[in-house]
C-alpha cells in the first residue's frame, strides 16, 4: 500500500479534531493512517473495534471471520441490522465501514483463523487484534503472532467483565505472551458469549478499549504498554491495572530460541 507523505485538506478537516490533540498532530494521524489493523473476529469486539479504526482514519484494515449474521448477534454487534441476518459478517461489515470511510482499503478473509491459513492472513499487517471468543482460536493467534513478529491486542469478555492486554513478547526478552499469563492445558474449555451470557454495553466498551490501545500503539509505543493486563468491570466501573511478568518456562516465548 502507498504510504501518505502529507495530508491534504480533506483529511486535515476530517480528522481535523484529532489532529489538534497534542500527541496526534499531523504526525500522529499520519501513522494512524499508514497503520495496517487486523482484526479477527466480527463479533461483538470486532465490529465496534472496527467501527472506530475506520472512523479515526485507519486505512489498510483486515477482517476475519466465516460466520453469518443471526438475530442473538444484534443485541451487541454493531453496524448489523435484521435486514443483514443470514448474511456473511464481513460482506456487511465491510460495505458499512466504506460507508464511514470511503478511503478504506479492505481486505476480507471469508476463514476461520487456523494452523493453514496463518501466514497469508496475517502477512501485510502490523498489528493484529484478537476479537475472538474462545480459547483454542486466541491460543493459535498468539503462537502465529509470536513467530511472526506482529503486535497482538488480546481483548476478552467475561460477563460484566473486559480484560484487555498488548503482546510484543518477540521484541523484548522482558515481555509476556498470552501464553505466559493463560497457560494452554488440555482440560481448558471453549467458553464464548452463547453460554456466558453478555450485555451490548460490554461488549461495546471492549471494542472501543481495543482500537484505543491499538491507537496508543501506533502514535506512542509505550513499553509499559505490553507488561500490563487491565481489567475493566462495567458493573462497578473499576479499572484494575495488573503487571505481568514473562514466564520463562513459556513453551512459546522458547521457539524463539
Amino acid at each position: 500500500m502507498k504510504k501518505v507523505k502529507q495530508l491534504n485538506d480533506y483529511q486535515f478537516e476530517r480528522f481535523s479534531r484529532q489532529i489538534i490533540l497534542d500527541k496526534i498532530g499531523e504526525e500522529g494521524q499520519l501513522k494512524i493512517m499508514n497503520s495496517s489493523i487486523l482484526i479477527i473476529g466480527c463479533g461483538g469486539l470486532g465490529t465496534t473495534a472496527a467501527t472506530f479504526l475506520a472512523m479515526s482514519g485507519v486505512t489498510n484494515l483486515g477482517l476475519v471471520d466465516f460466520d453469518k449474521v443471526s438475530l442473538s448477534n444484534l443485541n451487541r454487534q454493531l453496524l448489523f441490522n435484521e435486514n443483514d441476518i443470514g448474511a456473511k459478517k464481513i460482506d456487511v461489515l465491510g460495505k458499512k465501514l466504506f460507508c464511514i470511510n470511503p478511503n478504506i482499503k479492505l481486505k476480507l478473509f471469508d476463514a476461520k483463523f487456523s494452523k493453514t491459513n496463518h501466514h497469508e492472513v496475517l502477512k501485510n499487517y502490523k498489528i493484529i487484534l484478537d476479537c475472538t471468543d474462545n480459547f483454542l482460536t486466541r491460543y493459535e493467534i498468539n503462537r502465529n503472532c509470536f513467530l511472526n513478529k506482529k503486535v497482538l491486542v488480546s481483548g476478552a469478555l467475561y460477563n460484566y467483565e473486559i480484560q484487555l492486554i498488548a503482546f510484543k513478547a518477540w521484541a523484548n526478552k522482558n515481555f509476556p505472551c498470552y501464553n505466559c499469563i493463560f497457560p494452554q492445558n488440555k482440560k481448558q474449555t471453549v467458553g464464548n458469549c452463547n453460554d456466558q451470557g453478555i450485555i451490548s454495553s460490554v461488549a461495546g466498551i471492549g471494542g472501543l478499549l481495543q482500537a484505543n490501545m491499538a491507537l496508543n500503539i501506533i502514535t506512542d509505543n509505550k513499553i509499559g504498554r505490553f507488561k500490563e493486563l487491565v481489567i475493566f468491570n462495567c458493573e462497578t466501573n473499576k479499572s484494575t491495572n495488573i503487571k505481568i511478568e514473562k514466564n520463562h518456562s513459556c513453551k512459546i516465548c522458547k521457539l524463539a530460541n
